[in-house]
This record gives structure tokens, sequence and C-alpha cells, in this order.
């Protein structure tokens, strides 16, 4: 079973509707970006463009949107809010969304959400712009083309500075009420983005990046704290299921060819890993709880929100490598399989080359530690 099979067995597990069949939560492919200037009128107009081509080429589904209220989505309330958007000072506050929901109490499949920064706290906080999908789109012809083409617009538009892409789990306007859903997921789940309170961390990620995910945006400063381009690259080169990316302003990397969501039995995404051991140093240092409180159910408290930070941290001295790319040498003596070959579970011997498994459909031959003991 491959990557898109897993996921699509696991989603009925991971959405969930109300006794009339409102959707309340769903899982969702995002994109998050934060950028600065966002109170500057040159970066109004790029993200008025971004909307415009997501109500362009999203408008049958598209039913509501939010700017200063909620209202019904009509070509003519969008033109109005692409105006009165424009025609906003430095120091407005600007949240604009527009979505599949027929309202604030059902969650949508696709979304398009802007929060600008203020000019008077441009040194002290981000824009973000957020982009949602259903996570269908993956097993649509071209449909992961069209997210990775999205992905590189919004980065160009905005200029973003960091970002992150991949699973996630949908909520509702008034997300209250659910938050423990997206908690209780996210213990089961590594893979899947926690990103409720994405407009609020501004505020947090000045010098910093939230972390790593399928995707991880970062720009040309945070390239640079990292060593540079070539540094990345040669520090990811050995790992066949990562490609990196350039859009105009800095480096995307995309951990696998499809966003894994890790459930606990499957194990961490092993490229995840990889792309968090290099990227580690940008991570947030002391971040804010990911969730408020909620009389509704358990949710991120602060010590559940370091662990969940954490969670692609390995201690790497203490610790046997759990993937290596067919061509290298076995690291560590033991059993290895590989989802390329069905049944391939089998005992190699440190130095022993891996093999590669020629005219398989899953692609890159990747061997990963089983476990010490007998077949």
């Amino acid at each position: 079973m491959n990557i898109l099979e897993k996921l699509q067995e696991r989603v009925p597990d991971l959405e969930f509707e109300m006794p009339d069949g409102t959707p309340v939560v769903k899982l969702g492919l995002i994109a998050t970006l934060y950028f600065k200037d966002g109170y500057t009128s040159d970066l109004k107009q790029k993200v008025v463009q971004c909307f415009e081509r997501f109500y362009m080429e999203f408008k049958p589904q598209l039913k509501w949107h939010v700017y200063r209220r909620d209202k019904k989505l009509t070509d003519n309330s969008f033109q109005k809010t692409t105006t009165q958007i424009l025609a906003t000072g430095p120091n407005d506050q600007i949240y604009w969304s527009l979505s599949s929901s027929e309202g604030v109490h059902d969650a949508p499949s696709y979304c398009l959400s802007v929060m600008n920064s203020h000019e008077i706290h441009a040194a002290q906080d981000r824009s973000y712009i957020k982009l949602a999908l259903p996570w269908s789109l993956l097993i649509e012809p071209n449909g992961l083309d069209r997210y990775n083409q999205w992905l590189v617009y919004l980065c160009n538009q905005v200029k973003a500075e960091h970002g992150y892409g991949g699973l996630s789990s949908a909520l509702p306007n008034d997300y209250d009420s659910y938050m423990p859903t997206e908690y209780q997921l996210a213990q089961q789940y590594s893979g899947l983005e926690v990103d409720t309170f994405a407009y609020s961390m501004g505020r947090e990620l000045i010098n910093h990046i939230k972390g790593v995910n399928w995707y991880t945006v970062i720009g040309n400063g945070y390239v640079d704290r990292l060593g540079g381009e070539a540094a990345i690259r040669h520090a990811l080169s050995g790992h066949g299921d990562i490609e990196i990316l350039r859009y105009d302003y800095g480096l995307i990397i995309r951990a696998g060819q499809y966003p894994e969501l890790g459930a606990e039995e499957d194990g961490l995404p092993q490229a995840y890993v990889a792309v968090n051991k290099v990227v580690r140093p940008l991570r947030i240092p002391n971040p804010d709880q990911l969730h408020s409180y909620s009389p509704y159910g358990d949710c991120f408290d602060q010590e559940s929100t370091d662990r969940w930070y954490a969670r692609f941290d390995q201690d790497e001295l203490h610790s046997t490598p759990t993937r290596i790319v067919a061509g290298q040498p076995c690291t560590h003596a033991g059993y290895w399989f590989t989802p390329a070959q069905p049944h391939s579970r089998r005992h190699f011997a440190e130095g022993e080359i891996m093999p590669c498994i020629e005219d398989s459909s899953w692609g890159d031959t990747l061997w990963y530690w089983s476990n010490e003991g007998h077949a």
C-alpha cells in the first residue's frame, strides 16, 4: 500500500460531522506563509491578485467570505471588498477570507485567508496568508502540480519569509468547540499541522520559523543563517526523497513526493525528520501554546505544545539510523524493509550495499530500519 492509498484509507477517521450532516472537521491540504510589509499598497495589491486568482479558479465551490463581517459571496460583494481593501491605510487591520463554507459553523474544503500587519508594528509583527484545499486534490489528475503551482505563486506574490505546507485539520470559523478534536488527532498523527491559530502567530515568527512539514519554505535570510543554499543541498544530498526548489526569494524543501500523516504505528515520516535536522536551528525556541483554553475538552497546553514542536527531533547519538538510500552501505546490522517492494523485510550486514528495486512504481528505493529481532 503506497502513501496515497494509506491516506485515503484513514480519511474516515480524520473527518467528523454533526448529526445533521454539517462537516465540522475535514482533512485539508494547506500552505501557510508569513511575510513582511503587508501594510503597504504594493503588497495589498499582490494579495488582492491572489484572491482574484483563487476566486476565478474555484468560483463554483466558493460560497462565503469574511471582511469586516460574515456574508454570502457574490460577484458584487467580491468586487466591493477588493475596492475597500485597496483603499485602506497602512495602519488598517485587514482580515479577509474566501471559503466554501455555508457560514461560520461548517468546516471549509476550499479557503484563502489573509491578515496583514500594521505599519506601526512593522518590526514586531508579520502578515500571513493561508491556502486550504481538499486533500483529495492529491489523487486528481494534475492535482499535485496545481498545489505546487499555487504554493510557488503565493511565495512569490507576498515575498514569503517562511512557511510550510502539508496536511492539516480544517475547522469552522467558530472553531472553539473542535480544538479538542484537533488536539486528539495531532497526538495520533505527527504529520498533521496544527494551524488553527496561524493568524495569531505573526509576532512570534519574526526571527524564527514554525517548523517543518511536507513543504518547508525558508526565505533567503534564513537560508543564509543555515550557511547558504549549497550547504543545505549538501546536508540533504543523501536523501533521494527530498527535493529542493527555488522561488524568487528563497527555497522550498519538499519532504517526499506526497505528504504523510505519520500515524503512531507507522513511526515518524523520516523525510520530515531529515529536513527538521537541517532547519531546526531556525525553529521558534519558546513557542506560545498552540491552543487557547476550551471548555469542551483537552487542548494543547504549554507542555504538549513543546512536545509537538519537537516531534521530529531525534537524538542521533543514541539512536539507530532509520533510513538508507539504495546504493549506500548499510549503517547498522539488522532487519530493514522498503515500501518499493512488498514483503521486502530482510537482514543486512553492516557495510552491505542496500539494493535498488528496479521498475518500482514507488520511485526511489528507500530502506527503513525494522528491528533487531528475527524475521
